[in-house]
């Protein structure tokens, strides 16, 4: 029976992906940052309880991270989307005219994502923030992982559909 790792090297492993994960979801750095450390809390509350063969930690973790942002939406009463503005920072050499076309091109792909079906979003934000493979999405998301595949790559064929036009 393979054993659990330590919890310290799960945290300063998982910490950052977490954090993205959620942040992705929420768009609020302060909110995000409570719900991370509301995540880690509750994981580490619970860490005696895992079964590291039955559930690998990423899996485990994201589980909690998921169910912590539908527990945030609930609290807060926001249904986002997943409608967001890509603002990044403007670096000083950069020109601001290739800023602006970025920030709105980000913008539309951000829209087209938020147009998506629920379950293809959720596979995207999984894929993409968080790095998880899709074993540990269907896992997530009470699917096989071949059914995480498909919405995955249906999201991606919609994405580019949709910024083709």
């Amino acid at each position: 029976m393979p054993e659990a790792p330590d919890f310290q090297d799960l945290y300063a492993e998982f910490l950052p992906r977490i954090y993205g994960y959620i942040l992705s979801h929420l768009r609020n750095t302060a909110e995000a940052e409570d719900v991370t450390s509301q995540v880690f809390i509750k994981a580490y509350s619970a860490y005696a309880r895992f079964e590291p063969r039955a559930d690998t930690p990423s899996a485990w973790l994201f589980r909690i991270a998921r169910n912590a942002i539908y527990d945030q939406h609930r609290r807060t009463g926001v249904r986002e989307r997943v409608e967001r503005q890509v603002a990044a920072a403007l670096p000083e050499a950069e020109d601001p005219a290739r800023v602006a076309e970025d920030r709105l091109a980000g913008r539309d792909l951000w829209a087209a994502v938020g147009q998506l079906p629920e379950r293809q979003r959720e596979a995207v934000a999984l894929r993409i923030q968080s790095d998880l493979g899709f074993k540990e999405i269907g896992d997530l998301m009470d699917c096989s992982e071949d059914a995480a595949k498909m919405l995955y790559h249906r999201a991606l064929r919609a994405l580019r559909e949709e910024v083709i036009r």
